[in-house]
């Protein structure tokens, strides 16, 4: 489960930080930028992707309104591992890290937070990995669709583009396996958005 930082938080982040505005294509950094800050996003949308010497792009994830990035800040030395790049008007809150520890320090819930979101990026890469590795085209799309939904947000700020980069998929395939699940009612989209309809029929998938 993906962690969102509640609103009342991003007074915390801001009294120590700054907010930061991006247009679309614009890039928050790079692959092997230095890593000081992590960002909370205030508004809009971001690609996180990775790149190779061809030009080709993996995306990793899509990340909306109070989602956290920036993770490799936390580790002395260390650079960014993937590239963030605006896709809509974005709003981010940028902080160092070494100014945002005094108020994990004192926040204890706030600290929690942080630590499931932690925890939840490893899990989520673990998951990648065994998408990729063990699953068809079909299971793929599935089993991406109940890992980023659940009963309670059903509702993702994807498109077919995005699944296809996220599961390193044609997208006229991914198209397909979309239009597909739509006719079975299991999922509907439009407008840049995905709403499963039926979990259970997209869990029977992958048995």
């Amino acid at each position: 489960m993906k962690v969102v930082i509640d609103q009342k938080y991003f007074c915390l982040f801001e009294s120590i930080g700054k907010r930061i505005r991006f247009s679309p294509g614009e890039f928050v950094f790079c692959e092997s930028d230095e890593a000081n800050e992590i960002y909370l996003i205030v508004k809009g949308r971001v690609q996180v992707y990775l790149g190779t010497s061809s030009g080709k792009q993996t995306t990793i994830e899509v990340l909306k309104e109070g989602r956290i990035f920036g993770d490799a800040s936390f580790l002395e030395h260390s650079v960014r591992k993937a590239n963030i790049v605006a896709i809509t008007d974005v709003e981010l809150i940028c902080c160092r890290i070494t100014d945002l520890i005094p108020i994990l320090q004192e926040n204890s819930e706030l600290a929690l937070l942080m630590m499931r979101h932690l925890t939840s990026t490893c899990n989520y890469l673990t998951n990648t990995i065994n998408r990729l590795v063990n699953y068809d085209s079909i299971q793929k799309v599935a089993d991406f669709l109940l890992t980023e939904t659940n009963p309670n947000e059903p509702v993702i700020p994807y498109t077919h583009s995005d699944l296809a980069g996220c599961l390193n998929l044609n997208r006229v395939t991914v198209s397909r396996i979309m239009e597909k699940f739509k006719a079975e009612r299991m999922v509907e989209y439009g407008r840049g958005t995905i709403r499963v309809l039926k979990r259970q029929k997209l869990e029977e998938l992958l048995k």
